[in-house]
């Protein structure tokens, strides 16, 4: 009785917190523009990994003939990851331009366009790299110090290539600067065009043809307004936006999601917004893809390019050792449970678990609004994920560098996404336990009440 009027005040209070932000139709285009980008991230993604079986793997045991036997496919694979994490925010920016016009029921492909114009007139235009000279080779570098593109400093070469546009800064590094900027430029051409600030056409004029025209002078205010802004804020700071705003502000903030606190927070609002019947992905999407996304993505892109990886916990993380969490509830029922309904719907449940799809449990038993499951579906994860980020911290399983696919199984999920670490099969089997005997004794509480 106490623990049920205990989770109806929860409800209450929940509830239209919850409500305000999954209806926040600008975060719910921020949360679908992320969610449409995955088509490619998550080919990209296997683009990497499939490369990770042919070559990284192999080499770990010397099976250099798999490699050189499908050097081709390895090849190809590296063609279709250019094709999709590198210029990942511009991915990014066209789905977010299109999510924010059909709030405004403007022209949705002008408005990503003007979104992904938008950003690279924010972004530098060209790139500095510096190479240390040999001392034989003074030379060579005194007779190219005289063209425009190169600079000599002792033994130093500096080569600027003009006109080009940075690789770090499409990648996961200017999410937070396409953020902004996405949403000023098509709010921008979305006011414009709704106020019929158009050229002004007959009626004769196809309909393929005058759409573009209308969005003509809407997207020329709009990226004429960035680029106004862009040249005053270069002019005033003397350095690019992307760089200021990834020192002032997603810096820190990704620093802060690497914290335990701030992971286990995400995880406790997870479980307590899905034990009220809401989707707690759906209502911290925002925040997941934008701190923790945006970390999965570095660490992808530092693994591909052979650097250190730069994030110790990612969205990833998540899923391959948290995220299971409910398995251990049809595990102790299939174990010891006597209770009939709870029996038939653990074997109904059971098999779409392993693939990560809890909802026949969650509804079926249900955990949903029980108050008796209330302790251990909340507890459970928080020592999961207790458990999994320190094993992390203290280097006993290698950081998540992999985007693996959410219906990976348990125990593969953790060795795919660690990149083959073997450890992380067996972090992912104490989590299991975990579960299991966390649930253990509220099943047989569920038991004993259904006797009485």
């Amino acid at each position: 009785m106490i623990m049920s009027n205990f989770v109806d005040k929860w409800q209450a209070r929940l509830m239209p917190i919850a409500n305000k932000v999954g209806n926040q139709k600008f975060l719910v285009a921020l949360r679908d523009s992320f969610i449409g980008t995955m088509p490619v991230i998550m080919t990209g993604s296997f683009a990497l990994m499939l490369n990770a079986f042919l070559s990284d793997l192999p080499g770990q045991f010397g099976w250099t003939w798999i490699t050189s036997t499908f050097q081709w496919l390895i090849d190809i694979n590296w063609l279709v990851f250019k094709g999709s994490i590198p210029i990942v925010v511009l991915l990014f920016l066209f789905t977010f331009g299109v999510n924010i016009a059909r709030i405004y029921k403007t022209d949705k492909v002008s408005a990503g366009l003007v979104a992904v114009a938008s950003y690279v007139i924010t972004i530098g235009g060209s790139i500095t790299k510096t190479f240390e000279l040999a001392s034989n080779s003074q030379a060579v570098g005194k007779a190219v110090e005289k063209l425009p593109e190169f600079k000599l400093t002792g033994n130093s070469l500096a080569v600027t290539l003009n006109s080009v546009i940075p690789g770090d800064q499409i990648s996961a590094r200017g999410y937070f600067t396409a953020i902004l900027i996405g949403f000023v430029s098509v709010i921008i051409f979305c006011k414009v065009m709704n106020r019929n600030w158009t050229i002004k056409l007959p009626d004769s004029v196809p309909p393929a043809i005058m759409k573009p025209f209308l969005s003509i002078i809407p997207a020329a205010i709009a990226m004429y307004v960035i680029g106004i802004a862009t040249y005053i804020f270069n002019t005033v700071t003397g350095e690019l936006m992307i760089n200021w705003i990834y020192k002032v502000l997603q810096a820190p903030l990704l620093s802060m999601s690497q914290s335990f606190w701030a992971v286990l927070l995400i995880v406790f609002l997870n479980k307590i917004f899905w034990f009220f019947g809401l989707h707690g992905g759906n209502v911290l999407a925002p925040v997941m893809a934008s701190l923790f996304g945006v970390t999965m993505l570095a660490n992808l892109e530092a693994f591909q390019a052979g650097q250190a990886i730069p994030y110790m916990w990612t969205d990833n993380s998540f899923g391959a050792f948290v995220w299971f969490d409910a398995i251990g509830v049809a595990i102790a029922i299939l174990w010891q449970a006597k209770n009939k309904h709870y029996r038939e719907v653990a074997k109904l449940g059971i098999f779409p678990m392993i693939f990560n799809i809890g909802e026949p449990v969650m509804y079926g038993l249900p955990i949903v609004l029980n108050p008796i499951m209330f302790i251990p579906y909340v507890v459970t994860p928080l020592l999961m994920v207790t458990v999994s980020y320190w094993a992390t911290a203290w280097g006993l399983v290698a950081p998540v560098t992999q985007n693996v696919t959410w219906v990976m199984p348990p125990v593969l999920y953790g060795f795919f996404a660690t990149a083959f670490d073997w450890r992380a099969i067996i972090l992912s089997l104490i989590n299991i336990a975990i579960s299991t005997f966390v649930y253990l004794p509220f099943v047989k509480m569920a038991d004993k009440q259904q006797e009485q």
